[in-house]
């Protein structure tokens, strides 16, 4: 062998060793886009999917929600309806205990005087003394 065919074997093992290198570039970048797509392909099934779920549980949310609010009204409601009852029933024993009180200070008065309001005594000044038994 001499050195031409020595430079001409170089050459050409250099040359198959460019295009096979070329070549697997080629069918190793085909592959990496095909697997690139598959993956981008789902990964926005995934994104649908997750997002389909996530619509469905904000939309079942707002439902119990609005429930929720709803009840809290009613409770409220009812609430101001027995505090209404309540504050009523009080006012009717009030009314009762300011009679009973008039009807205690006529008897200490006498029969024709006048009744009082109950709140006061006539003088202008709430009463402040407790009643005798």
């Amino acid at each position: 062998m001499n050195m031409m065919e020595i430079a001409s074997a170089l050459l050409a093992a250099l040359l198959g060793a460019v295009l096979g290198g070329t070549l697997t570039w080629r069918v190793v970048g085909v592959r990496a886009k095909a697997r690139h797509a598959r993956l981008v392909a789902a990964a926005r099934e995934q994104l649908t999917a997750s997002t389909q779920n996530l619509r469905a549980v904000n939309a079942r949310l707002q439902a119990e929600l609005e429930k929720e609010r709803t009840a809290a009204q009613q409770r409220q409601m009812a609430f101001a309806a027995e505090q209404r009852s309540s504050v009523t029933r009080l006012e009717g024993q009030l009314r009762f205990a300011y009679a009973e009180i008039d009807r205690l200070n006529a008897g200490t008065r006498g029969p024709g005087a006048a009744p009082s309001d109950g709140v006061t005594d006539g003088s202008g000044f709430a009463l402040t003394r407790p009643f005798e038994r």
